[in-house]
């Protein structure tokens, strides 16, 4: 059998079984460490066997419902490869557009940070992205810390790494913020049932799943940004697309005097939260 024949008869398999079929290419790039110019030249050749039992177990992964990022190790994120696996979430494409918003808003020097790092792919494309500020990054699981300081290594990037829970590391530690953003958990536990079964059997719930109808995290890090952020200090947040306007409520009854935007994402749909840190008026 040639690679292109185990192609088609692999995409064939995953239609069956209501995969995507695309994604059967991915995982023979990926676990061959071929490119499709590769695969046009060599697609053809008879398949080796080292490479037949490679493919042929990833596939099987596959089949059973396991995300292609696992299988391979590999996502992509804002143009760079990094390294993940089930102790951390898989990043998802509107995520960039999370990250977009603050590079545009973040200043050009300064302390800023990304809370629930996970794999570390906010903290580190702000750092690479922005190589003058000091960036920051903090998870509650060492685990996916340990996911974010490989990844750091790999691609020799300069984040510092706290272990803690929300904005405790930074109040702890006395330490101001020029920028904030995060991607907490923000899907409801009533919702698990509702998930997809890939997701719910082999992405860390931790990372997905929170109390009080996705806001648990939400509420904390709005309560606790008086302790932590500096004057005109932009705070984002990737937000689930019917949270937008309770979130922006729930900001302005505790803050009356700032101004929380709801912005959607390429799809239309409501997916960040935006709003510029000012002092409580009576702090002043």
């Amino acid at each position: 059998m040639s690679y292109r024949q185990w192609l088609t008869e692999a995409k064939n398999r995953a239609t069956e079984a209501g995969l995507e079929a695309a994604a059967v290419e991915w995982l023979l790039l990926d676990l061959l460490d071929w490119t499709r110019v590769t695969l046009l030249c060599d697609g053809d050749l008879a398949m080796l066997d080292m490479d037949a039992q490679r493919l042929d177990q990833g596939l099987s992964r596959f089949l059973a419902g396991e995300p292609v990022q696992y299988i391979t190790g590999k996502a992509t994120f804002y143009g760079r490869d990094y390294d993940v696996d089930a102790r951390v979430l898989i990043p998802r494409p509107e995520t960039e557009e999370v990250v977009a918003q603050f590079l545009q808003v973040c200043p050009q020097s300064g302390v800023v940070a990304d809370i629930g790092t996970g794999s570390g792919i906010i903290a580190l494309t702000v750092k690479q992205e922005r190589p003058t500020l000091d960036v920051w990054a903090t998870d509650i699981s060492s685990e996916a810390l340990a996911v974010a300081r490989h990844n750091a290594k790999r691609l020799d990037v300069a984040v510092n790494w706290l272990q803690g829970d929300v904005l405790a590391p930074f109040i702890e530690r006395d330490i101001r913020l020029d920028g904030l953003i995060s991607n907490p958990p923000y899907i409801g536990t009533e919702e698990l049932d509702q998930m997809g079964k890939d997701v719910v059997a082999h992405e860390p719930h931790l990372a997905l799943f929170v109390e009080q109808a996705g806001y648990a995290i939400y509420e904390r890090l709005l309560q606790d940004l008086p302790k932590v952020m500096n004057n005109g200090a932009p705070v984002v947040f990737e937000i689930g697309y019917q949270q937008g306007e309770t979130l922006a409520q729930m900001a302005k009854h505790m803050y009356p005097h700032l101004s929380p935007q709801v912005l959607t994402d390429i799809n239309g749909h409501p997916r960040i939260f935006y709003m510029t840190w000012k002092a409580i008026p009576s702090e002043k």
